[in-house]
This record gives C-alpha cells, sequence and structure tokens, in this order.
C-alpha cells in the first residue's frame, strides 16, 4: 500500500512539471509570437508652395544644367551631354561665365558637390567622379563608385548623399565615395517617389532638397525619416519667364548670405534667386495610423512545433490518467456497508 502510494505521488509530481512547463511557456512566448499589440506610423502633410522671385540673373541657354551650387560668393554649375559636358564658374550677380573646364567626348557630367574646398563632379554611366581644386578647376584626383550618377550633396559633418533616379539615395564618407553607409527611401505621402535627381543640403538644417527629373517642382526631404516635407512647384516661373526651348526644372543651390535658392534649369535663359518661405521647418505630423500587427501562418506554425516538442514532458501524465481512469472501470466496488479494515483483509 504506500509503495503504491509512493508511485501516485510521483505521476502527481510528473503531472504538475508538465502542466507547469506548458503554462509557462505559453503565457512567455505566445504574447511575443502571436503580439497583436498595434503600431503606430506618423503621416506627413505635404504642403506644396510656389516659390517668390526675388531675383532674375541670366544664364546660358546652351548649357544643360545638371548640378549647380555657391561657394565662396561664385555660382559653380556642371552641364551635361555627350561631347557637351563641363564644369563652370560664373560670376553670381552678372551670370558670366569666368571659368570653364570641358570634359572629353566620353563623359556625361552630372552633380556636383564641395567637401573640404575640394569640387566633386559625377558622371552618368561611366561610374567615375572627379575631384577639382575649386578655384583653378584643376583636376586632382578621380573615384569610382558603383551605380549611376545623378545628383550629389554634401552634409555638415562631411558626408555625401548619391541620388541615381530611384525613389532611394545613398550616403557615402567622402574618404571612401565606394561604400554606402545607409540608405535613405524617400516618400511622398507614404509611397516612394521616383526620378529623384539634382541634390542640395543646406547645413543650416537637416533637410535634402532635390528636384524631380522631368518636372519643374523641387521637394525636401526629413534625413531621419526620408518623408517629404515640402513640394515647390515651378510650374508658373517657367511659362512666365522661359522659352519653349527650355526643357525641366533642373539646378538647386542655398545661398548662406540670403538665405535664398538659387534655381535653374536645362537649356533655361535665367538663374532665379528665391525665397522658399517655410524652407527649414521639419514634416509637419498630421495623423497618428493604428497599423494592426495581426499573427501569421507562421506565427502559429512556431507555436504549434514547440508545443509539439515539449509534448513528451506530458505523457507520463496522460498515461497515468489513462490508467487511472481505466481501472476505475474495471475495479468492483465494495459491497455497501464494509469497513476499512474488511476491505484490507
Amino acid at each position: 500500500m504506500e509503495h503504491r502510494s509512493y508511485m501516485i505521488s510521483q505521476g502527481g509530481g510528473v503531472k504538475s512539471v508538465s502542466i507547469l512547463i506548458l503554462v509557462f511557456f505559453f503565457s512567455t512566448f505566445s504574447p511575443l509570437v502571436l503580439s497583436d499589440t498595434p503600431s503606430s506610423l506618423d503621416t506627413y502633410e505635404v504642403e506644396i508652395i510656389e516659390p517668390e522671385v526675388v531675383e532674375i540673373i541670366p544664364h546660358d541657354p546652351h548649357a544643360f544644367t545638371q548640378g549647380l551650387l555657391i561657394h565662396n560668393s561664385k555660382i559653380y554649375e556642371s552641364t551635361g551631354l555627350y561631347g557637351e559636358s563641363s564644369l563652370r564658374i560664373i560670376n553670381i550677380s552678372t551670370g558670366e561665365v569666368e571659368k570653364i573646364v570641358n570634359l572629353t567626348d566620353e563623359y556625361f557630367a552630372e552633380g556636383i558637390a564641395i567637401v573640404n574646398n575640394s569640387l566633386i563632379q559625377l558622371t552618368w554611366k561611366e561610374n567615375i567622379g572627379f575631384l577639382y581644386n575649386s578655384s583653378s578647376l584643376e583636376i586632382i584626383g578621380d573615384f569610382t563608385y558603383e551605380g549611376e550618377g545623378w545628383g550629389i550633396c554634401s552634409t555638415a559633418n562631411n558626408n555625401l548623399w548619391f541620388s541615381d533616379g530611384s525613389f532611394q539615395i545613398s550616403q557615402k564618407s567622402s574618404e571612401n565615395f565606394s561604400i554606402s553607409n545607409d540608405f535613405l527611401t524617400i516618400k511622398y505621402n507614404n509611397s516612394p517617389i521616383n526620378r529623384l535627381n539634382e541634390l542640395e543640403c543646406p547645413f543650416e538644417n537637416s533637410l535634402i532638397y532635390a528636384n524631380i527629373w522631368l518636372e519643374d517642382r523641387i521637394v525636401s526631404i526629413s534625413q531621419s525619416t526620408g518623408d517629404v516635407c515640402f513640394e515647390y512647384d515651378f510650374t508658373n516661373i517657367r511659362l512666365e519667364y522661359e522659352n519653349e526651348n527650355s526643357r525641366e526644372l533642373n539646378g538647386i543651390a542655398y545661398d548662406e548670405s540670403s538665405s535664398l535658392f538659387l534655381i535653374t534649369g536645362k537649356n533655361w535663359s535665367n538663374y532665379y534667386l528665391v525665397d522658399f518661405n517655410r524652407s527649414f521647418q521639419d514634416c509637419q505630423i498630421i495623423e497618428e495610423v493604428v497599423v494592426e500587427n495581426n499573427p501569421s501562418y507562421l506565427q502559429y506554425i512556431v507555436i504549434i512545433a514547440v508545443a509539439i516538442i515539449l509534448m513528451p514532458f506530458s505523457w507520463p501524465t496522460f498515461v497515468l490518467v489513462f490508467y487511472k481512469l481505466l481501472r476505475r472501470q474495471t475495479q468492483h466496488p465494495p459491497p455497501s456497508g464494509t469497513t476499512e479494515k474488511e476491505r484490507e483483509e
């Protein structure tokens, strides 16, 4: 009798341990795997602004503008097309070309940027960039990179943002142009926006300004999220001031001395010094979108698989319970009125 009691007690211990293991697993891991806690997604309101023209400066209408910047009170311009690509220094008051360097015919010049007083110029499909002395425009070096070169701008910490015509821009170190430190997906109202072209990164804020290929608009972008904050529409400015031979807007440079932007386009007859108005405001959150994280079939499979692995720990309990139930069904009950002592005898 004592031995039998010991067996039952041992079975009860196995049962308790099995139940505790299963309870611990499901209480601990089920909320993690099958979490339905909603997450939030910030949505930004893209305000469309028509910039105000402050000053008009003559521009060479034969210049197929691909890059633009202002440095030391001079305009630097990169022009494209095979056989016509160049790098220029231009008088910011008169628009007169003061110095020009022509690229050889195999190169299609693209965007430009300044880093440590050196000028960087990209090429379209040639996978090579050139380094120039910013005063003499003498070539002082070159570098290679993967993919197409479209736009480029430098940040306050001397990192560079590259565009390639897609909806992503890549960040690279000025010490090693071939290594991408980060990629930023650009989103307009949470949808990727393609054809990002010429770039500008004013040191005074954390926004990136980008031309959109084939369109007369510029967007400002949050460097932290990739969201478009503002859109600047130049459609009416082009219709009012430019001739029918002009092509799309493609050139943006920030002027620190006036806090204004200089813009132009391919084969435009003028540069325009414009006021972007709320240009340095960051994106404005207009609503918080709740996203339900519903569990997937894979998550259910994980739960079932782990439960099966743990099942052997509960088998002794199931066997013991089944045995006790079966024994009760086959064991005859004692006659009515039989004492405990009589049953033992």
